[in-house]
């Protein structure tokens, strides 16, 4: 199918959707799509990131281009390279078939050295230069040089983009108008719907409790757990969350999660809206309270290098746990968590 058929087809199914369809979106996690070497994360609220990936045996450089919802909202561009050692002084060049992408400076840009990360954002007139110039072209290679040296030379696979950005225009309502990235047309920026407004959450503030107290009757321990870790938090006056740990690997730890009153307890479950509560949704790993107290994040590494897996984030609402945040990416090529898309986003109000 051709690039404008296809474009076609998504913008009647797009005209096609309901005003209850859309809202009832709001209260969903977006979607996450992979295209080849390039993949795709929009919210709730339809703000979108996509990620071009280096080739799977050279994953150390990415792409990252994000926007709002908004019919205003520029896209962003950013790239981020891993680099043996911290550089001091760090610039990037990038070159798309060989040479220097069009609209962007002739010589090197400035970037910031992150951890091993060498790090550099365009300008929203750069980024849409890019992003034009991107569509034609069929390599992307960056240079990274700390003051007179190049310290790395790498590749950004551009297999998947067009499809990776057509999904992007899809997912917020550009295509065929004159704010879509690649699948563009006369329809006014107007036609592009205004953002979902967030979800608000209202939180208990919850506590930590510094001596672990008696463990209740009915907090259950695995049999075939391979650590004993347990620590307590207050919910409320007669609510405790419990975390006893169950399995300790070289870079995840998991806990199952309990609510206890009394001697009484039942599993915590954390889930996504619309889920359906199992064994699995009452795990978290590496559970972590909040300093203000009104969220439980939980952080999932899918290897060592923890550059693929899920970061989330819940809150009380005095009677169970409801998603605040979701962030995941599948691939394990390279990706800082800072730059995983975000899937859901919601703002916990303080309750009372």
């Amino acid at each position: 199918m051709g690039m404008k058929r296809m474009a076609s087809l998504i913008l009647a199914l797009a005209c096609a959707a309901t005003p209850q369809a859309v809202r009832a979106q709001a209260d969903l996690a977006g979607p996450l799509k992979s295209f080849k070497d390039w993949t795709v994360g929009c919210d709730n609220l339809r703000a979108c990131v996509a990620l071009g990936l280096a080739p799977e045996e050279d994953a150390n450089a990415y792409v990252r281009i994000e926007r709002g919802a908004g019919a205003a909202d520029e896209p962003l561009v950013a790239f981020a390279a891993i680099l043996d050692t911290e550089p001091k002084a760090p610039t990037l060049a990038v070159a798309l078939d060989g040479k220097a992408a069009p609209g962007l400076p002739s010589g090197p840009i400035a970037a910031v050295a992150d951890g091993p990360y060498a790090r550099a954002k365009l300008a929203p007139a750069e980024a849409r230069a890019f992003i034009a110039a991107l569509k034609s072209a069929k390599s992307l290679t960056l240079a990274v040089r700390d003051g007179s040296e190049t310290v790395g030379t790498f590749k950004v696979s551009l297999a998947g983009s067009a499809a990776a950005l057509l999904f992007l225009d899809d997912q917020q309502k550009r295509v065929g108008g004159v704010t879509a990235l690649v699948s563009g047309g006369p329809a006014a920026s107007s036609a592009v719907p205004p953002a979902p407004a967030i979800p608000v959450i209202s939180a208990v503030r919850m506590t930590g409790i510094d001596k672990t107290p008696p463990t209740p009757r009915g907090v259950k321990r695995d049999a075939d757990a391979d650590c004993d870790d347990v620590s307590a938090i207050r919910l409320t006056a007669s609510k405790t969350l419990w975390a006893v740990c169950e399995t300790q690997a070289a870079y995840n730890t998991t806990y199952r999660m309990w609510i206890a009153e009394g001697d009484t307890a039942a599993h915590a479950d954390f889930l996504e809206p619309g889920a359906t509560p199992s064994d699995d949704s009452s795990t978290l790993t590496w559970p972590t309270l909040s300093e203000d107290g009104l969220t439980m994040a939980a952080f999932d590494k899918g290897r060592g290098l923890g550059d693929c897996g899920q970061s989330a984030s819940w809150a009380f609402d005095g009677s169970a746990f409801r998603l605040v945040s979701l962030a995941r990416v599948d691939d394990c090529r390279g990706v800082s968590p800072d730059d995983w898309p975000t899937l859901y986003r919601a703002r916990p109000q303080r309750a009372g």
